[in-house]
């Protein structure tokens, strides 16, 4: 039976996958264009300096999707709705909901699920100190505080609140050709389980480093590499795993104030507490993927 759930689960990833790339496919049937491009959006799971002009808002559909534990079959991919609002060319507003579906069989100590969960209810505060335009490099510091209504690892019913905390820098190595990006982020967060009760905090830390590349007037093309640690309680009490993601990464430019981006990541290395290195698929998931467009309203 867990092979058969694997099984099931690959199909469902390579479904989505092919629905992303008909997406790609259909886009790259349409006419090149020459377009502004966003460095928010160019390097996958890694957040570039842009925040958008003032005053003009932006709609952002983002979907994430991880897959891959120890044993049995994972899955969850969340769908969230953004809308952002630059109030100057330093500071930018952003509330979203996301949405997320759950298939879980035979995970050690996780409860089987197949369901559709409405996860949390978030809001952005992007603060751009520096322009990578009129600067050295461009530096944007992002905190985005959050409530959830269910676990976002195992989807179970429970409370939920906590913060992710980024520090960006992006610089055009090139102009207009080869772009670069470094973050440093923190995310912190507690969960009640409603069923038992019980409270879980915990942490993490992340460092990402991500380059792109413009090999068509509309097409860039780069990759990631993304190290994690997640620690026990909310301010690092106790290392409890670590992880190494590599991958590559997409950037389409539409038309002015459009775009479809994206990434493919792998857990390359990993290690958790107490057990040999290899791969942590205990607190990481095998792989990750996200896809978003994003377009001026």
């Amino acid at each position: 039976m867990p092979c058969a759930a694997s099984s099931a689960t690959i199909k469902g990833v390579r479904l989505r996958l092919e629905i992303g790339l008909l997406a790609i496919i259909a886009v790259l049937r349409a006419p090149a264009v020459r377009a502004d491009v966003d460095s928010e959006h160019m390097f996958g799971f890694t957040e570039g300096t842009d925040i958008g002009t003032p005053f003009q808002a932006e709609g952002e559909i983002e979907m994430v999707g991880r897959a891959g534990r120890t044993a049995g079959s994972y899955s969850a991919v969340s769908a969230t709705a953004s809308l952002k609002y630059p109030l100057s060319q330093s500071f930018r507003l952003a509330p979203s909901i996301t949405f997320t579906r759950f298939d879980i069989s035979g995970v050690p100590d996780f409860e089987n699920r197949n369901a559709i969960a409405f996860e949390r209810l978030a809001l952005e505060f992007r603060w751009r100190p520096f322009d990578r335009e009129t600067s050295l490099f461009g530096l944007t510091f992002v905190a985005t505080p959050f409530v959830g209504f269910v676990d976002a690892v195992t989807g179970a019913p429970g409370d939920s609140w906590g913060g992710n905390f980024i520090a960006a820098v992006d610089r055009a190595l090139i102009p207009d050709r080869l772009f670069a990006a470094l973050n440093l982020s923190y995310g912190l967060g507690r969960t009640r389980d409603y069923a038992s009760g019980l409270i879980i905090d915990g942490s993490g830390l992340g460092l990402n480093a991500a380059a792109t590349a413009r090999v068509l007037d509309w097409l860039y093309l780069g990759g990631e590499v993304r190290y994690l640690r997640a620690f026990d309680g909310l301010a690092f009490d106790n290392l409890a795993g670590q992880a190494l993601y590599l991958g590559p990464t997409f950037y389409i430019a539409l038309g002015q104030g459009a775009s479809l981006s994206g990434a493919w990541n792998i857990q390359a290395w990993g290690q958790t507490t107490g057990l040999d290195a290899g791969l942590d698929l205990v607190l990481f998931e095998r792989q990750m993927f996200k896809l978003r467009l994003a377009i001026d309203l």
